[in-house]
């Protein structure tokens, strides 16, 4: 069986048919795959044997090996299941024999053949093995009709081994068919994966491009959306310089923007004291001026919607006195152009503040966060 797989299924063979190694490793593969799942261990043993001589690492094929040589050893301790020894005396015909006659169900017969086979080698495993399973199957010990070796016993009836080759060659054309549904059947294996291996590298292939259009996509959006930016501060800015060469001293506002400034003005407030307490005095003055004019804006936003239009620093005071109708407002508007006034002053002299000038700056920006903070919720 073993040699008549090598003859079939053999690499000359696949060479010529296919020329392609890794096609001819896999038919080898599949091949042994359909005789393994088959039961014919022999001919699966051979062909993952050649797949591993020529590429140890291909796919489970050490793992199948392992299995079938371990499946064959259960059956025989000689994987080939013939002692060569044996075959070399030329006792090749009494083991094919016995089998013949086992596998057609007689049993007497097939054990005088595997006896007169321990005539010659006792520790025949194979021969051994198929006696037993024959005294077995026929319930009871048996005895050799004749007590000649191999080719005496075979001249004896010449009638059994005519028969007994013409069911070999019956047998054999059997195998050949078999084998040729296996190799069509590893074929049909071999085509299946190579399609999923194709399938695989088209779905590889358009992840690719889903990736690539998935990134051109996000960097449109991002430029988009930059864009988007741009312009809206671009059309705020235009807006603004629109509004001073007109002269109007406010801008609308959206409520949104209150946060930030209160925010804004409650930083400056903190860095005010805390460059008091360092004695920096001229970042104490700015921090006064900027606590005072932001604390002003959150409230032109909070109730009136509109904000002061910069750098015009008289459009802040312009404002309160035109929005806010309080009888304490004239008051913290004064304090607010002294700020506003001393700071012109010092950016004229392009001079840092000195200490006398940021107590001043200081102490009327106190008095215009209390206020504002007593309008504010």
């Amino acid at each position: 069986m073993v040699v008549f797989s090598a003859a079939l299924f053999g690499p000359a063979r696949l060479r010529a048919e296919t020329g392609d190694e890794r096609r001819s490793l896999s038919l080898h593969y599949y091949r042994g795959i359909v005789c393994f799942e088959a039961g014919q261990y022999d001919s699966a043993l051979a062909e993952f044997r050649t797949v591993s001589e020529v590429d140890p690492h291909y796919k489970y094929v050490q793992k199948y090996l392992d299995k079938t040589t371990e499946i064959l050893e259960v059956n025989r301790a000689d994987v080939l299941g013939v002692d060569q020894a044996m075959v070399r005396e030329g006792g090749e015909d009494l083991l094919f024999v016995g089998k013949a006659f086992y596998e057609k169900g007689d049993f007497r017969r097939a054990g005088e053949a595997f006896k007169s086979i321990l005539v010659r080698n006792p520790k025949d495993k194979f021969a051994l093995h198929y006696l037993k399973l024959c005294e077995e199957a026929w319930g009871g010990k048996i005895e050799t009709a004749a007590k000649t070796s191999g080719p005496a016993y075979i001249a004896d009836e010449p009638a059994i081994l005519e028969k007994s080759v013409a069911y070999l060659k019956d047998d054999l054309e059997e195998q050949q068919d078999r084998m040729a549904f296996y190799e069509k059947k590893a074929e049909r294996r071999l085509q299946r994966d190579e399609m999923i291996r194709k399938k695989e590298k088209e779905l590889e292939q358009q992840e690719g491009l889903l990736a690539e259009e998935k990134e051109d996509y996000l960097a449109q959006l991002r430029l988009s959306q930059k864009a988007k930016r741009i312009n809206k501060e671009s059309e705020k800015w235009r807006t603004m310089k629109e509004r001073l060469e007109t002269k109007e001293p406010g801008i609308a506002t959206e409520l949104t923007e209150y946060p930030v400034f209160s925010n804004r003005a409650q930083q400056y407030y903190a860095h005010m004291e805390e460059a008091l307490r360092a004695s920096r005095w001229h970042s104490a003055g700015l921090n006064a001026i900027g606590a005072a004019v932001t604390y002003c804006d959150a409230v032109l936003i909070y109730f009136y919607g509109v904000k002061s239009a910069h750098p015009a620093h008289g459009n802040i005071t312009r404002l309160l006195r035109e929005y806010v109708r309080r009888s304490d407002a004239a008051e913290h508007i004064g304090h607010l152009r002294a700020l506003l006034n001393l700071q012109l002053l010092v950016q004229d002299e392009a001079r840092p503040i000195n200490r006398s000038e940021a107590l001043f700056l200081t102490d009327k920006a106190k008095k215009v966060v209390e206020w504002c903070r007593t309008l504010l919720p």
